[in-house]
């Protein structure tokens, strides 16, 4: 899939301005005309309205307050890179009203490395981040900006007993090298929680249950 990266994307950045682990990008849509279409009977009676989409607060899932709240040290456990220390980011996320995140970023100490370890643990409210383009920085490639490289991913859909508890779904996004590995659970209300390894030998297991244990602590 193409892969175009942009100058400040907010999912991670990690010290000296390098992205580390993730970003996204949001895909725009349009409206294709279709045509006037001929006018059923009585189908402002019969159209059924949809029932509106609870919000996280309601669903029964708050964001953190921040990193140390959450207990995002002892959810990742021995994911941490060593001697890794947290980088938290608490923001708004541009172009969605009410949709915000908190990111708790670790990189392996010498992290200018672009190999070096990483690992995220976010949460997301009010934006689904598994809609959107996944950039990665390729050890090596260029910093300018419009460059474009085609990296290709593996994504499987699919739910487990855990994740079916807490009403979510989960999805598994990986590069075919292996280089980056990146697992959302969503959940109702328009809540995510998701981790990212970079360089890592995380498994697909242990990230699943980093983003449950973190789910269940975000129950309000």
């Amino acid at each position: 899939m193409p892969i175009a990266p942009s100058s400040r994307l907010f999912w991670f950045v990690a010290g000296g301005g390098t992205l580390a682990v993730t970003a996204v990008v949001l895909v725009s849509c349009g409206v294709l005309p279709v045509g006037d279409l001929p006018e059923l009977p009585g189908g402002e009676d019969t159209a059924a309205s949809p029932s509106p989409e609870p919000t996280a607060e309601q669903a029964g899932f708050a964001l953190p307050a921040s990193c140390a709240e959450i207990g995002a040290q002892e959810l990742a456990g021995n994911l941490v890179p060593a001697g890794a220390v947290v980088e938290e980011e608490i923001t708004e996320v541009e172009g969605h009203p009410g949709a915000e995140q908190v990111s708790c970023v670790w990189q392996a100490a010498g992290g200018t490395d672009p190999r070096a370890e990483s690992l995220a643990l976010v949460f997301t409210v009010n934006v689904d981040p598994t809609g959107r383009t996944q950039v990665v920085r390729l050890p090596g490639a260029q910093e300018e900006m419009n460059w474009e490289v085609d990296v290709d991913v593996d994504v499987d859909n699919y739910r487990s007993a855990e994740a079916d508890a807490l009403g979510g779904e989960l999805e598994y996004v990986s590069t075919v090298e292996g280089f980056s590995r990146n697992l959302y659970l969503s959940l109702p209300g328009e809540f995510h929680v998701s981790v990212t390894a970079m360089y890592s030998e995380a498994t697909r297991e242990e990230m699943e249950r980093v983003v449950i244990a973190a789910a269940e602590r975000t129950r309000a």
